[in-house]
């Protein structure tokens, strides 16, 4: 089920969604291409029933050498809605370079209505180290175990930290993975989504620290234009209840356009009870 189909000038990427009083609050990568640059920024709509949308929100300045883009993930903590993001610096024309540089970090937006964000917090993913040392890191994703919140994000594989308040993180451990993970929490433990040339991946984890293969879709990708390049960027959430399926899985699809990092690429959603058997409407 197409979303939000891209074009030569705008793409949409890197879904993250929330479910809240009825309402589903889709974020992503809005990218522009102007002049001769990229410029992304984080995106946001509004749906009740998953197919009719609300016009697209910007949320973050049009400024290359922040780029805010790559929601990974909302969770609640004390009163608000915290939503992280990925910095994506692109200062060269994409005919130069056609990636974020290394300058890229990661970030938290704040809410407590979704219509009124804060500006973004840069996370010290490694503790007390400064933040121009910290390396390249991208796509973060935070999930809670017990009293412990546990952030991914992509670098040397995926790499993980932890924080009692989201404020003091401490490094933990990486293992090989793809970009944009996802991990939800399921009967027989965790359940992460990746994304590797193309395709989703699959990893399954008993303490969110050491993971094992568990499977691979490209979905229905050969038979979609719109995704003949790369399928990507996979996010899966639990489906509120009185839905047909169990899970609802969004993710992007880009065309073979220069450069994948826009791609055209088109926002789309497929829905499945197992992660084995998928569905593309409702």
């Amino acid at each position: 089920m197409i979303i939000f189909k891209g074009n030569d000038k705008f793409a949409y990427r890197d879904p993250a969604c929330y479910y809240h009083n009825g309402v589903y609050y889709l974020f992503f990568t809005y990218s522009e291409k102007d002049s001769g640059y990229m410029y992304m920024r984080v995106g946001m709509s509004t749906s009740t029933d998953l197919k009719t949308w609300s016009e697209i929100r910007v949320l973050t300045k049009k400024e290359l050498t922040l780029n805010f883009c790559s929601p990974g993930n909302v969770i609640e903590y004390n009163g608000e809605f915290i939503l992280c993001v990925t910095s994506y610096p692109m200062p060269y024309t994409f005919d130069e370079w056609w990636c974020g540089d290394e300058t890229a970090r990661v970030f938290i937006m704040r809410t407590k209505d979704f219509e009124t964000f804060s500006e973004p917090e840069v996370i010290s993913a490694k503790g007390d180290i400064p933040i121009e040392k910290l390396g390249r890191m991208i796509d973060p994703y935070i999930i809670k175990k017990d009293e412990e919140f546990y952030l991914f994000f992509k670098q040397d594989g995926v790499s993980f930290s932890k924080s009692k308040d989201l404020k003091n993180w401490e490094y933990v451990s990486r293992a090989d993975c793809g970009e944009n993970v996802c991990v939800i929490e399921r009967e027989d433990g965790y359940f992460l989504l990746n994304s590797p040339d193309t395709g989703i991946s699959f990893k399954k984890s008993k303490d969110l620290v050491v993971w094992e293969d568990a499977g691979y879709t490209a979905l229905n990708q050969e038979n979609w234009d719109w995704a003949e390049r790369r399928l990507s960027a996979g996010f899966a959430m639990e489906a509120p209840e009185g839905f047909p399926y169990k899970y609802i899985l969004f993710f992007h699809g880009s065309r073979n356009v220069y450069p994948e990092t826009h791609g055209n690429s088109t926002l789309a959603a497929a829905f499945t009870d197992d992660f084995e058997t998928f569905y593309y409407d409702i």
